[in-house]
C-alpha cells in the first residue's frame, strides 16, 4: 500500500511539474515579439516586395503568426516558386524563397519571360537585366497570360534545349539568341554571333548541343561566324555546315 501511495504521489508531482513547465513555456512564448524579418534566397525580387507580401508587423507576437498563411501570401508572387517561413526565437522570422529562373523571352504583343517549366512571368519585375534568347513562332492558340504554364509540344521542345544548354556548356547560354518554332516542324536556332541559322531538328537536345558546342569552338571560331551560311545538326553524330565556300561534314569525334 505504501508503495502504491508513493507512486501516486510521485505521479501527481510529475503532473504538477509538467503543468508548471507548460504554463511557463506558454508565458515565455507569449512574451516574444518580432523585431526582425529576414529574407533569404531572393536575387530578382526585391526584399521589400517579399516583406510587403508577408504582412508581418514588427512588435507583434512571434507565436501568433500563421506560418502557412504567410507562405501562401509570399508565393502569390509570379516570380516565386516556393517559400519556407520559420520562427527563430526569440525575435526573428526567417523567410527562405526559391525564385523562378527565366530562360527565355517571348513576344505575343507584350514581352514576357518563360522559366524552365514553361511558366509565363512578367517582364518588368526587376531592375536586373536578363540576357536571354527569344522564342519566336509561338503557336497562336498558346495561352500566354502571366502565371499560365505553356504545355504546347513545340514550346516544350524549345525549353528542353534552353534548360540543357548551360548544363552542356556555359558558353552555349550566350551563343543562342533565338529559337524559332515551325508548327511541329524542325526547330531552328540562331546564333548571337553572325545570326547563323542552326537547323536543330527535334529531340536529343543534350547530345546535339554537345556536338554544336564542340564544332563551334573547334571550327566556327577559327574561321569566324561570318563565314558560315548555316549549320545542320539534325542527323545522328554529325554536323553538316555550309560555308560560304561549300559544304563540309563534321563527324563526331570518338
Amino acid at each position: 500500500m505504501k508503495t502504491t501511495t508513493m507512486v501516486v504521489i510521485g505521479f501527481g508531482t510529475l503532473v504538477v511539474l509538467g503543468g508548471a513547465l507548460v504554463t511557463g513555456a506558454n508565458l515565455w512564448k507569449s512574451g516574444l515579439v518580432i523585431k526582425n524579418v529576414v529574407v533569404h534566397g531572393n536575387r530578382v525580387i526585391d526584399t521589400n516586395e517579399i516583406l510587403q507580401l508577408a504582412h508581418i508587423t514588427e512588435g507583434s507576437r512571434l507565436y501568433d503568426l500563421d506560418l502557412l498563411e504567410i507562405q501562401r501570401d509570399v508565393v502569390s508572387h509570379y516570380f516565386l516558386k516556393a517559400a519556407v517561413v520559420e520562427r527563430d526565437p526569440p525575435s526573428t522570422v526567417r523567410i527562405t524563397v526559391t525564385e523562378r529562373t527565366p530562360v527565355a523571352m517571348i513576344n505575343t504583343g507584350e514581352v514576357r519571360f518563360l522559366d524552365g517549366e514553361g511558366v509565363v512571368l512578367p517582364h518588368a519585375v526587376s531592375g536586373e537585366l536578363f540576357d536571354l534568347p527569344f522564342i519566336s513562332g509561338i503557336p497562336q492558340d498558346a495561352q500566354t497570360e502571366v502565371g499560365s504554364t505553356l504545355t504546347h509540344p513545340d514550346i516544350r521542345e524549345a525549353l528542353e534545349i534552353l534548360v540543357a544548354a548551360p548544363v552542356v556548356s556555359p558558353e552555349l547560354s550566350h551563343l543562342l539568341s533565338e529559337i524559332h518554332l515551325r508548327s511541329g516542324g524542325d526547330v531552328i536556332l540562331y546564333a548571337a554571333e553572325g545570326a547563323v541559322p542552326i537547323l536543330f531538328g527535334r529531340g536529343d537536345a543534350p547530345k546535339k548541343l554537345l556536338l554544336l558546342d564542340t564544332f563551334w569552338k573547334d571550327a566556327v571560331l577559327e574561321r569566324g561566324p561570318a563565314s558560315v551560311q548555316y549549320i545542320d545538326i539534325r542527323f545522328t553524330d554529325q554536323v553538316i555546315v555550309k560555308w560560304k565556300q561549300g559544304n563540309t561534314k563534321y563527324p563526331k569525334r570518338s
